[in-house]
């Protein structure tokens, strides 16, 4: 199994996750940024409670990376409004707390 990298904000409790995930908090999205460029593994990016204006740091970032990241909302969406991290993750899994984190781990450590 391949191992992945969970970025999740420090807001949000650790979530149960499956094997192989390596989880990182993140005070503000920088720290999600530098945690992104300092992996090579496909990640997970929770992105509840982030500021719009932060997103597109974190766009750039995925997109300059060479494996793929989901996106994970924890709450719903209504699949229409425009992020900047949305149009560069390979996915969105959104609405399913936890259990949506736990299946984009698996998911990527295919």
């Amino acid at each position: 199994m391949t191992t992945v990298l969970v970025l999740v904000p420090k807001s949000i409790a650790e979530p149960p996750l499956p094997a192989g995930a390596m989880l990182v908090h993140f005070q503000t999205a920088i720290d999600a940024v530098v945690s992104l460029r300092a992996s090579e593994a496909p990640a997970v990016l929770v992105t509840d409670g982030l500021d719009a204006e932060d997103l597109g740091a974190l766009a750039s970032a995925i997109r300059e990376r060479a494996a793929p990241c989901l996106e994970v909302r924890m709450k719903g969406w209504d699949g229409e409004t425009q992020s900047p991290v949305s149009g560069v993750c390979r996915g969105v899994i959104s609405g399913f707390g936890a259990n949506g984190l736990g299946r984009a781990v698996e998911f990527l450590g295919r």
